[in-house]
């Protein structure tokens, strides 16, 4: 089974770059093969030295036309990978790769947008349609060569209005990731009672970890996973969510301990809605004073599309 990646993003985003980066990581790629399909060639080359310590190929398409099934199964047969990395080109209708017919072992795990933050604000207000394209689709979009100035509120706003489910990564121009801030959370903190978006759980997981003074004596609700083990205590459980940490390999489960004092009637992995006061206080199993909630509310929920959370 040959994992397929799509880097999407308009000229001189930077998605040769991300690409590059990934191609780096040992967290990313696999063992085997890779091959690198370029459909534009942007202001960062592919090194032959790179791509041979890689143990990547890479091949062009100039065309358009040239994207057809056919073509890639010629190169499955010619390169034989095990990973796939495709450089979209930006000007190309999205729909042309998502809805094409893969070689049978091709699946695609994920699709990735860069963004060029030092002309995000003019494409966003003349060319709107052409800027927001390549990021209906993405899991993960990076803003890179991003001032200080930028309104990264105004950005995130409008990117979870059509794609709720993205994880979104400002960079500054040397490559460093601006931390958020109170105002970039995506929910009201300062508020008594505390609504968690399904996608936002690991945001509000660091962000509680990082600073649980502002959630002391407050009633958070989330949706979540039961988890319910004997070493926890006597009615003890961990409503939480499996977060995805840095890649598809690092994902934990990762919840704060809740106190009940009626029947829980979940199991281990049942989806529920929770509503509770979160209070600091020392337990056992965290050795120290931490987060725990006190359970106000819960009932069954449907599993979500997505599963999986992130951190960012």
């Amino acid at each position: 089974m040959a994992e397929v990646y799509v880097f999407m993003g308009l000229l001189e985003s930077g998605k040769t770059s991300m690409l590059l980066d990934a191609l780096k990581s040992p967290d990313f790629r696999d063992d085997g093969p890779t091959l690198v399909i370029s459909c534009e060639e942007g202001e960062v080359e592919y090194s032959k030295e790179f791509l041979e310590a890689s143990d990547a190929s890479l091949v062009r398409l100039e065309e358009e036309s040239q994207l057809t099934t056919e073509q890639l199964m010629a190169f499955d047969a010619a390169y034989q990978p095990n990973q796939v990395m495709i450089e979209y080109n930006g000007t190309w209708p999205v729909d042309r790769i998502l809805d094409l017919a893969l070689p049978r072992d091709w699946q695609v795990y994920g699709v990735y947008a860069t963004v060029n933050g030092e002309t995000a604000e003019l494409y966003l207000n003349n060319m709107r349609s052409l800027f927001m394209e390549p990021l209906f689709p993405a899991s993960l979009i990076i803003f890179n060569r991003c001032g200080e100035d930028l309104d990264r509120k105004k950005f995130r706003r409008n990117i979870r209005a059509v794609n709720p489910r993205a994880q979104i990564v400002f960079e500054r121009e040397d490559g460093t990731e601006m931390e958020a801030t109170e105002e970039d959370l995506p929910f009201e903190w300062k508020k008594d009672r505390v609504e968690i978006g399904d996608m936002d759980y690991g945001i509000w997981y660091v962000d509680a970890m990082e600073h649980p003074e502002r959630y002391q004596g407050k009633t958070v609700c989330f949706l979540a996973q039961v988890d319910r083990e004997p070493h926890f205590g006597r009615k003890t459980f961990v409503p939480g969510r499996f977060v995805m940490t840095c890649c598809a390999n690092d994902i934990q489960f990762l919840g704060f301990l809740c106190r009940y004092d009626t029947v829980l009637p979940y199991k281990t992995r049942d989806w529920v809605r929770v509503e509770a006061e979160m209070r600091m206080e020392y337990h056992d199993l965290y050795g120290e004073e931490g987060p725990v909630l006190y359970l106000k509310k819960i009932q069954g929920a449907p599993r979500p599309l997505d599963e999986v959370v992130s951190l960012l």
